[in-house]
Formats: structure tokens, sequence, C-alpha cells
């Protein structure tokens, strides 16, 4: 493990938490953060983690869960882009497996998740926008989550409690505050995961920004999707070394079950279209033993083991799975402008579930626009197909805005 301290700067904010349909100003006392004051975990350490544009907010005050625990204090990383206090703000939330690092903030930076769509004249253009993402709580990369230190001095491990995408939401909202103040109001764009935890960021707080788009992101998961993840969570905890999910001071880790997990996922975010076009029946080596799909699925379970945590896999994916936004009061956000966009090949979240959906919410008074991402790849379309993706997002964006304006 390596431990870098860090440099902190206090910042006093008042944040509105919601409790039930109360909402009660609460004062924190935050410390903006340069550097990574915990431990570096392996699989942070490979991937170059902390980057050099990585920012820090610790709250050192108890965070209250859904559940009824508190965490005795926030850490949450984050990194900014383009018009940094000038430009409309835009929120990004990462998928299952993401991170804060969207985009690369310089040539010999690291390359990001979207970099193709977030940058100087891409369709997210820096020259416009201040552009925000954030590791979300319970992550692998910076946030607090499962790996990092509890009072004792050790990792959370299995004792770090079950969250919620609301409890996400909610720490995100603090850095919000933080980063833009109460004026500004940003728009909410996530794909997957994160485009969940943008419905429950809108409901949560509807006044607060300018609209919310969720990408190949249903309000509730189907026993489909449970199922996925289901069989993930059970690959995990199964495998020898997850030793009760207490792994992080043993020497070992459970890397089988994490890749496992992943090979299993990677099947749903793929399509029937897109592994014929991409692999067919061809074989990987000479001897005809393995299949090119075979080889590539596990290439794609070792790399997320290497940059990966497998507890922040069960938490993410359990909050994802116990989500439904139809348990909450829906009428909070009939003044928010819900962008919903389906992609046509997706066998995670179909099309046509995405539209159920969204008829859902139309029929609750809110105002739902409804986009179909066109794309052969599946669910990963949205990271993968640029142009279309690039279209409905400026659409998107202008519209809102364009709303806001008149």
């Amino acid at each position: 493990m390596h431990i870098l301290r860090g440099e902190a700067k206090l910042v006093k904010i008042f944040v509105p938490r919601v409790f039930g349909c109360r909402h009660q100003f609460v004062s924190i006392v935050s410390m903006k953060m340069t550097k990574y004051p915990y431990p570096i975990w392996p699989w942070q350490l490979s991937q170059g983690f902390p980057w050099p544009r990585l920012q820090f907010l610790r709250v050192p005050d108890p965070f209250r869960l859904d559940s009824g625990d508190d965490l005795p204090e926030l850490l949450l990383a984050y990194e900014e882009w383009g018009q940094v206090g000038k430009g409309l703000p835009v929120i990004i939330f990462h998928a299952l497996t993401g991170d804060s690092h969207v985009a690369r903030h310089t040539y010999q930076d690291h390359p990001g998740w979207w970099d193709k769509m977030v940058g100087y004249g891409k369709p997210i253009d820096l020259h416009q926008y201040h552009v925000i993402a954030l590791n979300v709580l319970g992550g692998a990369m910076g946030t607090t989550g499962p790996h990092s230190l509890a009072h004792d001095g050790h990792p959370f491990g299995a004792r770090f409690p079950k969250i919620s995408l609301y409890d996400m939401a909610r720490a995100a909202k603090i850095l919000a505050d933080v980063v833009l103040g109460f004026n500004r109001k940003p728009v909410v764009i996530g794909g997957s995961m994160g485009g969940m935890m943008a419905y429950a960021y809108a409901l949560l707080y509807p006044d607060s920004i300018l609209g919310t788009m969720g990408i190949g992101a249903p309000i509730y998961h189907s026993p489909w999707a449970i199922a996925f993840h289901t069989v993930g969570r059970q690959a995990i905890t199964t495998d020898p070394d997850f030793n009760g999910g207490n792994y992080y001071l043993t020497g070992s880790y459970p890397r089988q079950g994490l890749a496992v997990a992943r090979m299993t996922d990677m099947i749903s975010y793929q399509s029937p279209q897109s592994m014929e076009s991409k692999f067919g029946r061809s074989y990987q080596t000479s001897e005809h033993d393995e299949f090119q799909i075979t080889s590539y699925l596990r290439y794609q379970g070792q790399k997320l083991v290497r940059r990966f945590d497998a507890n922040s896999y069960i938490r993410l994916t359990e909050a994802m799975d116990h989500f439904d936004l139809r348990q909450r009061d829906l009428s909070r956000m009939k003044n928010v402008p819900v962008w919903m966009v389906g992609i046509s090949t997706d066998q995670l979240y179909p099309p046509d579930e995405i539209r159920s959906h969204a008829e859902l919410l139309r029929e609750s008074g809110i105002k739902v626009s409804l986009e179909t991402l066109r794309s052969p790849w599946g669910h990963d379309s949205f990271l993968v197909d640029i142009r279309p993706m690039g279209k409905i997002l400026r659409k998107f964006i202008e519209t809102v805005t364009h709303a806001v304006v008149e």
C-alpha cells in the first residue's frame, strides 16, 4: 500500500438534506484536497491513480444512509474540465465499473472512458461547458467505499454498509454545492448505472437542475437484469480468496470470482449482432482449441480484476438491483425535463423496456423525451458509437438550456 497525505482547504456550506418530503439545511465543513489521504490499492496503482488533475472533497461529518447506518465521513474523488466556474455546468455520472476520469486533461494524460464525447469541439464541448464527474459513493477509485478505512484503521471490507442510488445522489449533491454553489444549475447525464443515478438525483433535487438524461438506464431493474448481477455476486462470494469480503490485508484477492462476474456481465453488454460481427465462429489459435469470443471474455474478466474492487461490485450492483423510482413521489419530477435514451440492440435493458418506463413516467405527469440510439453494439453502444450518441447529447443540452433562456 502507498499512502499520500493531502493539503486541505476548509469550505463551509449549508446543504439541503431530504428527509421524507421535507428539506432541512445542514451545516457541513468540508475540505478540498489535492492529494489522496488514504492507502492506494493495487487496482488503483495499476491505472496511475491518483491522476494529476484528480481532486478530493473530504466531509468529516457522519453521512446517514437510507439503511439507517452512518458512514463516519465522506471522501469524494472528482475531476473538472472546460470553463470551470463560467460555463454551463454538466455533471456526468459513470456506469458500474467506471470512475471520475471521463476524459483526458492533456495529451499526456491517461485516456478517459468518454474521451471521444467530452473535449474541445466534441459533443460535450469544453469551449462552452464546465464538466464535473465524480467517482460514486461505494466506488473503487477514490471515493469512500468498501476499501476505505473504518474507525479502527482497517478497511471496511464486508462491514461497509449497503447503499442506495439515492445515497449516491446525496453524496454527489454535496460535491455539486461546493463546486457550483447554489446559483448554477447543471444538466445531469449518466449512462447505465449513471443514468439510474441521474434519475435519483432529479427526484431528490428537482429544483437544482436544468434537466436529466439517462442513457440505456431503466427506472427499475427487471428480473433479467437482476439475474446477471446475482450470478456475478455469487461468483465473487464463493471465490475462496473472498474471505468474507475481508481480503485487503491478506495478500490474496478474489480474482477468479470477479473475472467470472465481469465475463457474465460482458455477455449482457453485447448483442448477438455485435458478437457475430466481431467474432463469428473464428478461433483464437491455430490449434482451434479456443474461440475468439472465449478469449475475449477471459481478457475482459482479467482486465477488470486489474482495475476494480470486488466489494465495490457487490455494493453497487445491490444498489442498482434494489432501485425502483416508482416507490418514490414521482410528482417531485414534474417540472424536470427528463430524457431517456433506449439502445436499439440493448440486451440488458431492451428498448421496449425503456419505452415502457418512459410511458410510466409520462402517466405520472413527468415531461419525458424518448430517444433511440440505433447501433449494433448492444448496451455499450453509448460508449463506442460516438456520432449518433453525440447528436442525441447535443440535442438534449441545447433543448434544455434553450428552454431556460426562453
